[in-house]
């Protein structure tokens, strides 16, 4: 082989290896949307909201319950899965949606654990 060809097989070579890396990556990404729910956590429809709930003091509890009928708050149930639209850095908060409905809510960052396949 001549020195050129050679050459010529190894940056196709490497350009495969790249490409194949930056794919692998990128479909490693996805998956990282969907989490399970834990039990207790609580959602609001809002993140100022849900810290004004997280923030309150026992002597709120008639408000928290009334947040609760009214849907604006929601008490988390145990393994649920639902789909983390957005990351507020900011509010260290995930908006997320349910798979059963459209509406979203605002969870802290901690109230969702990662699904493991490997169960």
């Amino acid at each position: 082989m001549s020195k050129k060809t050679k050459m010529s097989v190894c940056a196709a070579t490497c350009t495969a290896w790249l490409v194949l890396s930056l794919l692998s990556a990128v479909y490693a990404c996805q998956v990282d949307d969907f989490y399970l729910t834990t039990e207790g956590s609580l959602a609001a429809v809002t993140p100022q909201e849900l810290n004004d709930v997280l923030a309150s003091t026992a002597d709120d509890k008639a408000k928290l319950t009334d947040q609760l009928k009214a849907g604006t708050v929601l008490k988390l149930k145990e393994g649920v899965k639902v789909q983390v639209l957005e990351r507020s850095v900011e509010w260290k908060m995930l908006k997320i949606k349910f798979l059963d409905g459209n509406a979203t809510y605002w969870v802290k960052d901690g109230s969702l654990s990662p699904i493991n396949c490997n169960k």
